[in-house]
């Protein structure tokens, strides 16, 4: 027999020797991590040098495990509401053991999750041990490991594992893992990234956290301003009840971040806008706006197309729209841009106002029909680039102005009033105070129930944040009835 197995036999003896001294013989064993006492541990690996990490040897669902290098802790997803833990844990190689140190508070999982309790878990082989720490958290987690250990402004390749903890493709928690081109903008924080399959000859659509199956995806970091941690996920819920359009609405999620051993924090994960987001058609045409620039006029950028000459003509028969030097506004999707200046209203959407949202072109009956919708809403709800904080103090007394909207509005005379009116029938249902009040605090909720909150060690301020944003709602749409109630009359 090999030196390698009578090591392991002997220390796999050793191990019952000591599992039989406990009580239960539920806590032998957890999801394929053995069970003992700090003391148990300590006594067999007594004769054993301590290294310094052990942590590649350690796979959940057969995935590597998102790890912080400086803090020396895992992260596992795990569904809030199941009592029993879900996941399978392995080692890499035969002559490695990995065991979880028993605590008071193990098997009450949800209490484990919700109280961001820290476990600590032990890797031991024929010439070394190791101790880390082991979190598991209520929200999915993503795991970026890129080849150059350090993203930049441009795609480089790497590795990317996503644990969801509810996982509806498979009704429990999943990992799942891929080929991937990262890049960062390093003055936002985004992050973009393309599945790959593993010959990186042809982009992978994979569906992650519910949001369908996509190739490229986005990662926002969640602003430090925003206490409440919540603020764009209500914008984008407010724009998807507002829209019409089932292709223009947009889907958001959250998650923990880790990139080359490195814990970033909470993130907004979301499918990144393109034509294939959008169901757009090879005629069809996707157009970006940037920035406001300094002499007025708007910047575009075309995304994803080829066909530059069409997408050129079509671009200025839009501009030219707004110059009165086209045909009129018959080609504008009247209804549309309503709502997307509802939702702007709505959102007290500061930014998007000026800058950050999408144009698309669809083509109708051999005519282009123009439909808007925003990008990311980072100044929302409250929130406030640093240049103009000052009109936080009077936030609910704002109203964004759209030109887009003020031409339309001059040339069809009745827009404010049917305006007012689909303002009034959407405060009837889904943008309906209490509505806005149970949905925020579904956010809230899920985020205290994950452990996020008392990991960050900010509950108080949490707390501060999130009433702050109810009273922002409800002023909010109390100014606008007022508002709209008055255009209307």
């Amino acid at each position: 027999m090999k030196k390698k197995q009578i090591w392991m036999l002997c220390l796999i003896t050793a191990l019952f020797g000591s599992l039989l001294l406990i009580d239960r013989t539920d806590a032998m064993e957890l999801n394929g991590l053995y069970v003992m006492s700090e003391e148990e541990l300590t006594q067999m690996v007594a004769d054993l040098p301590r290294a310094d990490h052990l942590g590649e040897r350690l796979r959940f669902e057969g995935k590597p495990v998102p790890y912080d290098q400086s803090e020396n802790t895992f992260y596992v997803s795990q569904k809030i509401e199941e009592k029993a833990y879900e996941g399978t844990f392995d080692a890499v190689g035969e002559d490695c053991m990995i065991c979880l140190q028993a605590d008071e508070v193990l098997w009450d999982k949800q209490e484990v999750v919700s109280q961001g309790h820290v476990l600590r878990i032990w890797f031991v082989t024929k010439e070394a041990y190791a101790v880390a720490n082991l979190i598991f958290t209520g929200l999915p987690v993503i795991d970026i490991d890129s080849d150059e250990h350090a993203l930049s402004e441009k795609y480089a390749r790497g590795n990317m594992v996503v644990q969801n903890p509810n996982d509806h493709d498979v009704v429990t928690m999943s990992a799942k893992e891929s080929q991937m081109e990262a890049k960062i903008n390093d003055h936002t924080g985004t992050i973009s990234f393309r599945l790959y399959k593993k010959d990186y000859t042809e982009e992978r659509n994979l569906s992650l956290l519910g949001l369908g199956k996509r190739s490229a995806w986005k990662l926002y970091p969640v602003s430090e301003k925003d206490e409440a941690a919540s603020r764009e996920m209500m914008a984008v819920y407010l724009w998807n009840c507002v829209c019409e359009e089932d292709t223009l609405r947009k889907g958001v999620e959250y998650a923990e971040l880790i990139v080359d051993g490195e814990y970033k924090g909470l993130y907004y994960v979301a499918p990144k806008i393109g034509r294939g987001y959008l169901n757009l058609q090879e005629e069809d045409f996707l157009y970006e706006c940037e920035a406001l620039q300094e002499d007025g006029k708007r910047r575009y950028k075309v995304i994803g197309g080829g066909n530059l000459p069409s997408e050129n003509s079509v671009l200025k028969a839009y501009e030219d729209i707004w110059k009165e030097e086209g045909q009129g506004f018959s080609q504008i999707d009247v209804e549309n841009y309503m709502n997307y200046t509802i939702y702007l209203q709505a959102a007290c959407a500061v930014q998007n106002s000026v800058e950050e949202y999408y144009v698309a072109a669809q083509q109708v009956d051999g005519n282009y029909r123009f439909l808007k919708l925003p990008e990311r809403s980072r100044f929302v709800l409250g929130m406030y680039p640093s240049e103009i904080g000052w009109q936080s103090l009077f936030a609910s007394e704002n109203i964004i102005e759209d030109a887009e909207y003020d031409a339309l509005s001059s040339r069809i005379q009745d827009l404010d009033s049917r305006t007012s009116k689909r303002w009034v029938e959407l405060r009837k249902d889904v943008l309906s105070t209490d509505t806005l009040l149970r949905t925020a605090y579904l956010y809230e909720q899920r985020l205290a129930d994950s452990g996020y909150i008392v990991r960050r060690g900010e509950v108080n301020a949490y707390v501060m944040g999130c009433n702050a944003l109810h009273d922002m709602i409800e002023e909010r749409m109390e100014y606008l009835d007022h508002y709209y109630g008055v255009v209307n009359e």
